[in-house]
């Protein structure tokens, strides 16, 4: 390694730290904050955003970085890191540090605002807010690239090098395959289920979650569990990856499958590892947003969702759920949680209609930076919206266009990843099952340790040392392709409803 290379890291784990104090600050606001400590948080959080921004945006980065760019001897680890931070560097030091902390505190600000107004079922009360984090949004995306469309800009920060073009293009394939799926499904006759109206309480509920956490490997003495509105995973440290669920008594599943998820994102988050070296660095960060969901959706639906892995773990679930689950057996339990169904929240969707509700928001997304949908309208849009891709809409605001935490905190471009995620998650298993042939039948042993390894080795480990292109080719051999997906989804689903 270079003596520039090793001072490069100093200075990035410096930032890191500072990152991830900031990062404790907002996991506090959003589990056990009380309500009235929001004006001095939002201040606190601005002053960490800056001083992480004024680490970010040192003059001897930029120094090392052309003194290393310079050199023909790198390593392939030293160029990826290189690359890595050449790109932080370049994006960091567009924003005015003033901008940084004004974002910062409007982003706690309005975060605070859309829980209260989710729980009020009060969209004009969160509307300014988002107002205000769309303008910043805007202000954002032109410091970065003020040639560029907007929108295109804020999906190049999750998924590096994605369009709103790029990414309409698959999703039209995607909705084209989605919709006949749905229709072959709405044809058959449906699923009776046998979870919705059990009432479970809490307590049981979390030593569910507790078991699952358990059974797939999440070392809770490097993360732990909690509640909050939106589950949600959260890095506060190289061994220190936390995750929250949320619990409805009459619906146990919803908390099963959401911790089943934020494990997922965890697993990801405590076992990149591209070196030792270069630990605490932004090389030892996820490739991109629609990797990291593929990481969630890959546990949640393809494993947590499958026959095999119920086979073995039915039991202890229903051994946890006494009287609620006496009248379950494996195969109503496994036929009720793949049920398919037009719903109102993202979150609860089944495989085949989950796409709908991301496309609903990218479009709905799109509208909005480009000028064509004003915040005051947005409820009545995500309506019609739901109405045509769903056939459903919802009769209030906070099972509606208040359903998701993500616009609050100014994360807009990031709902694509979650159906790119699907993509990426079903080319991942595809190959995971051609090179571990009887995968299925060590699940259904109990065994899923078989599962994170080759996880591990093959995408955890690599943090960002591959662009999310290189990745996908490296690990199955080819790009990107949204035809994974409508394999295993017909596949799956033509068995458990027969069309």
């Amino acid at each position: 390694m270079h003596k520039e290379t090793a001072r490069l890291i100093e200075l990035d784990r410096a930032h890191t730290l500072v990152a991830h104090i900031g990062a404790v600050l907002s996991w506090d606001q959003e589990t056990y904050m009380p309500p009235r400590a929001i004006e001095e948080r939002s201040d606190q959080l601005a002053l960490i955003e800056g001083l992480a921004h004024q680490k970010a945006v040192d003059p001897e980065i930029g120094e090392l970085l052309a003194a290393l760019e310079a050199k023909d001897d790198l390593d392939p680890v030293e160029k990826a890191y290189v690359r890595v931070m050449r790109r932080e560097y370049d994006r960091e030091t567009k924003f005015p540090e003033a901008f940084v902390t004004e974002y910062a505190k409007a982003a706690s600000m309005s975060q605070a605002a859309w829980a209260e107004a989710r729980k009020n079922n009060d969209f004009a009360s969160f509307a300014p807010h988002l107002e205000r984090m769309i303008q910043l949004n805007r202000e954002k995306a032109s410091y970065l690239n003020p040639l560029a469309r907007p929108y295109d800009v804020l999906l190049d920060l999750f998924e590096p090098g994605s369009t709103r073009a790029s990414v309409a293009k698959v999703f039209n394939v995607m909705k084209s395959y989605l919709v006949d799926i749905l229709g072959r499904i709405n044809a058959c006759p449906q699923i009776e289920d046998k979870c919705h109206g059990l009432r479970v309480d809490r307590d049981v509920q979390e030593k569910i979650s507790r078991y699952l956490m358990k059974v797939l490997g999440y070392d809770r003495a490097r993360g732990r569990l909690d509640v909050s509105a939106h589950p949600f995973t959260t890095t506060l440290g190289a061994d220190d990856v936390r995750i929250t669920t949320r619990y409805l008594e009459d619906y146990f599943p919803s908390s099963l499958f959401s911790t089943i998820h934020e494990s997922g994102h965890a697993l990801y988050e405590l076992g990149i590892d591209p070196h030792p070296e270069y630990r605490g660095t932004r090389l030892a960060e996820a490739a991109s947003m629609a990797v990291h969901e593929s990481q969630s959706r890959l546990w949640e639906n393809i494993i947590g969702r499958s026959h095999a892995f119920w086979e073995h773990h039915f039991p202890a679930v229903a051994a946890l759920l006494g009287e609620a689950g006496e009248n379950l057996d494996l195969d109503s339990f496994v036929a009720s949680i793949n049920r398919v169904v037009p719903s109102l929240i993202r979150t609860e969707a089944d495989e085949v209609t989950y796409g709908l509700h991301v496309i609903a928001r990218f479009e709905l997304e799109s509208a909005l930076f480009e000028g064509n949908l004003k915040v005051q309208d947005v409820p009545e849009a995500w309506r019609a919206a739901y109405r045509e891709l769903l056939g459903i809409a919802s009769p209030d605001d906070r099972n509606g266009c208040l359903q998701d935490v993500h616009w609050s905190m100014g994360a807009f471009g990031y709902f694509p990843s979650y159906a790119l995620g699907n993509l990426y998650a079903a080319q991942f298993w595809g190959t995971l099952r051609a090179q571990l042939q009887v995968v299925e039948t060590r699940i259904a042993a109990g065994e899923t340790r078989c599962v994170l390894d080759w996880l591990r080795t093959n995408i955890h480990q690599r943090g960002q040392s591959l662009t999310p292109g290189e990745l996908v080719e490296t690990v199955t051999g080819s790009a990107l392709d949204p035809v994974w997906f409508e394999r295993y989804l017909r596949e799956k689903y033509s068995r458990i409803y027969g069309f």
